[in-house]
C-alpha cells in the first residue's frame, strides 16, 4: 500500500454531532483512529460547564489496514474517506502530531474553518472600516494580520478578530 510499510493516516467524514460514536465503532472494530477534542465552557440557565467538542467537527482521523477497508463502509455515522484526486486523501504525519501537541497542549484552541490565508475580508469596526484586504496569516486567536491594497501596494496591518467579516 505504502513504500515505507506504513498504513497512512486518512480523514474519515461524519455525520453531524456523529464523531465520537464513529470513534467508538471504529475502536470496536480495531481500527486506529483519533478524533481531537477541545474544552469549550458552555452556558445555560445561569450554570457554566467545560464540555469537550471536536475540534473538527465532522472528521476523524483513521489509519486502517489494507484489510480494514471494507469493514470502514458500514459504521454508523460515517460518511465516507474524503478524497484527492479519487483516492483517499492521506494526513501528512507530521501534520497530525502536531494536532496531537496542541491537543496535548492544553491551550484554549478554537478552529475557523472561515479564517485562512488568503481569504478576502472587509474591516467593520475601528478607523479602517469599510477597508477589504486579504488575511495573510492569524496570530493568535484574536488578532489577524490583514493585507489590504492600495495603490497597487501592499500594506499590512494588525486587525482585531472581532473587527472583520469574511467576504
Amino acid at each position: 500500500m505504502n513504500d515505507d510499510r506504513v498504513d497512512p493516516w486518512l480523514v474519515l467524514r461524519t455525520k453531524s454531532r456523529h464523531e465520537s460514536v464513529v470513534e467508538s465503532f471504529l475502536q470496536q472494530k480495531r481500527i486506529t483512529s483519533y478524533l481531537p477534542k477541545c474544552k469549550v465552557v458552555r452556558s445555560a440557565k445561569g450554570r457554566s460547564k467545560v464540555v469537550e467538542l471536536p475540534l473538527f467537527p465532522g472528521y476523524v482521523f483513521v489509519r486502517p489496514t489494507e484489510a480494514q477497508y471494507d469493514s470502514m463502509r458500514y459504521i454508523r455515522g460515517s460518511c465516507g474517506l474524503v478524497l484527492a484526486d479519487n483516492r483517499p486523501a492521506r494526513m501528512p504525519e507530521k501534520d497530525l502530531e502536531s494536532v496531537k501537541i496542541l491537543v496535548d497542549s492544553g491551550v484554549s484552541l478554537m478552529v475557523d474553518p472561515e479564517l485562512t490565508a488568503g481569504k478576502r475580508v472587509r474591516i467593520v469596526a475601528g478607523p479602517l472600516a469599510g477597508m477589504e484586504g486579504e488575511l495573510v496569516s492569524v496570530k493568535s486567536q484574536d488578532l489577524l494580520v490583514v493585507n489590504i491594497d492600495m495603490l497597487n501596494s501592499s500594506v499590512r496591518v494588525d486587525i482585531d478578530r472581532d473587527a472583520i467579516d469574511v467576504l
